[in-house]
This record gives structure tokens, sequence and C-alpha cells, in this order.
């Protein structure tokens, strides 16, 4: 599964660039990038898939942060 690294690489653009084609934070690509962060929000996930149009399934920590949902759905209702 490729990574949110090698995908916007491909794609020829920086962090900076894609954060912005996005919407989001030059941080949150880092951090997503850098696992500095647990797991990216749905809607950011969401953004950074559509700007660069792939499905968020084939990137490897977005499937990995889609997964987890439902654990901490049941934790939090626990």
């Amino acid at each position: 599964m490729p990574s949110l690294a090698s995908i916007r690489r491909r794609r020829l653009l920086t962090q900076r660039a894609l954060a912005e084609k996005a919407g989001v934070a030059l941080s949150t690509v880092y951090a997503i990038e850098n696992s500095r962060r647990a797991a990216p929000r749905f809607e950011v996930i969401r953004k950074l898939a559509e700007a660069l149009d792939v499905d968020p399934h084939d990137v490897d920590e977005f499937r990995r942060a889609i997964g987890d949902e439902p654990h901490r759905r049941t934790a939090a209702a626990a």
C-alpha cells in the first residue's frame, strides 16, 4: 500500500502544495507523513484524498485510520 508521501511525490507536489490544494495546514500533511499524529480525522482524509484524486483506502496512513475508527467509537461508547 503506498504512503501519502509516495503518492504526493508521484503527483510532483510538495507538502505545501498538497496542503494548499486540500485546504489543510502544512503541519497536518507533515504530521501524517511522519507519523506524528495518531490518526487523521475523516474530514482531513477526505480532503487529502480528493486533492490527490485517490481512494482513501489506497493510502496506507488513511487505511489504518479508517480501520481504527470502530475501535475508537467502541471505546468512547463504553
